[in-house]
């Protein structure tokens, strides 16, 4: 329906390729930015139709990836959420939320100080 709007008043749209978009949106621009994971998403989207990549921030890479591989940016961002799943299933039994990794975020990344 977007499409064929987008052709019928004669304006340019680009097609990317959704996948990841709601987790890198969370765990990349949640923060960063304060947005919200939709916003997030959005950025990337927008992000990807302007060409960009979105890699692993180093914070993310260095804490949760130690044994990085050449892979694909995909395999990357499935890494990433496989472990901080994991981590919520440990901490709170439960799956990750944005409500979830906004509270758990710097226990998870070993930025809390146990002073």
């Amino acid at each position: 329906m977007l499409e064929r709007a987008c052709i019928r008043n004669g304006i340019e749209y680009t097609k990317v390729k959704p996948a990841f978009t709601s987790k890198i949106g969370l765990y990349k621009y949640t923060h960063q930015y304060g947005l919200d994971v939709h916003h997030g998403a959005a950025l990337v989207i927008a992000r990807r139709a302007y060409g960009m990549r979105e890699k692993v921030p180093r914070l993310l890479r260095e804490k949760l990836l130690p044994t990085f591989k050449k892979t694909t940016e995909w395999k990357r961002w499935s890494m990433v959420h496989q472990r901080i799943e994991k981590e919520a299933k440990i901490i709170t039994k439960g799956s990750v939320t944005p409500e979830f990794w906004r509270s758990h975020r710097k226990e998870i990344l070993g930025l809390t100080s146990n002073l």
